[in-house]
């Protein structure tokens, strides 16, 4: 069995209650308690300018806000980093937008909408942002999305020898669409993933070492979630969920505290990306 030695060396992410890591660690010292009642604030790049920021919309906006934060806290170049863009639904908004007027008898499509609609918008957002000319892909594998776009950027990390940057994200949706996929909360959290050796970046905080595989689902084995309840619930309602007990472990190993010695992923029908410590 193969397996991917890397390192975590930057987490960025946003969603109610969590604007960035900091946030995050202070919603861990208070086992999230309020989660539910906290407000989502739209988040506001600086990376991008006000009038772009306007038009490109909360799945770009939110996607770019923490690519910038997961680079900022690894202290990688962000004009040299590799990305690797992951979702499972999309920028569900602008597909609503353009079918409904597609159905119309007058095609009348905005034209900034129509170039925010494909899937790489946002890698395209960033990599402007940050005069950035490296490689970027773009993952969706409906529920196995975050396992198997973790997988891509970490088989990258690990050929290339750099960090590759993950960014995972999708917004709330409606009907119909939330009858095909039903996603209530809107959640973004990226990764900077490097191959694990001595000389990795350290970055504002330490590393989370870990070694990745690809492993046949046995019956009765179920996806990792969070270990605190409250950040549990909120992990069910966005693809992206997952991720947050990574996060968590990221967290938990900056605090000394005890961590799961693996967590796994779905990454594929009948396998799992087992995460091991």
């Amino acid at each position: 069995m193969t397996t991917l030695d890397i390192s975590f060396t930057g987490i960025g992410l946003w969603g109610r209650g969590m604007t960035g890591y900091p946030e995050f660690t202070q919603g861990v010292q208070r086992d999230f308690a309020g989660l539910q009642e906290a407000e989502f604030l739209s988040p506001k790049p600086e990376a991008i300018a006000p009038r772009e920021r306007r038009r490109a919309g909360l799945t770009i906006n939110i996607a770019v806000e923490v690519a910038h934060q997961a680079c900022s806290q690894a202290q990688v170049d962000i004009s040299q980093v590799p990305s690797v863009f992951v979702s499972a639904m999309g920028d569900t908004a602008i597909t609503d937008y353009m079918c409904r007027k597609l159905a119309q008898p007058q095609k009348m499509l905005s034209p900034t909408k129509f170039h925010n609609s494909v899937h790489n918008a946002p890698s395209g957002y960033w990599t402007i942002s940050a005069e950035n000319r490296e490689p970027s892909s773009f993952v969706g594998g409906f529920t196995h999305s975050f396992g198997s776009g973790l997988l891509e950027a970490a088989s990258q990390a690990v050929d290339l020898g750099k960090p590759v940057l993950a960014v995972f994200y999708d917004i709330a949706n409606a009907p119909p669409f939330a009858e095909l996929y039903p996603i209530q909360e809107t959640l973004a959290i990226a990764l900077v993933v490097e191959p694990q050796s001595e000389q990795a970046t350290t970055g504002s905080l330490t590393p989370l070492n870990a070694s990745l595989s690809f492993v046949e689902r046995q019956p009765g084995e179920v996806e990792s979630t969070p270990k605190c309840e409250p950040l549990a619930q909120f992990a069910l309602t966005n693809p992206m969920g997952p991720a947050l007990a990574l996060v968590e472990q990221f967290s938990a190993a900056q605090q000394g505290g005890l961590r799961s010695p693996n967590l796994r992923f779905a990454a594929a029908p009948h396998a799992w990306l087992d995460v091991q410590h």
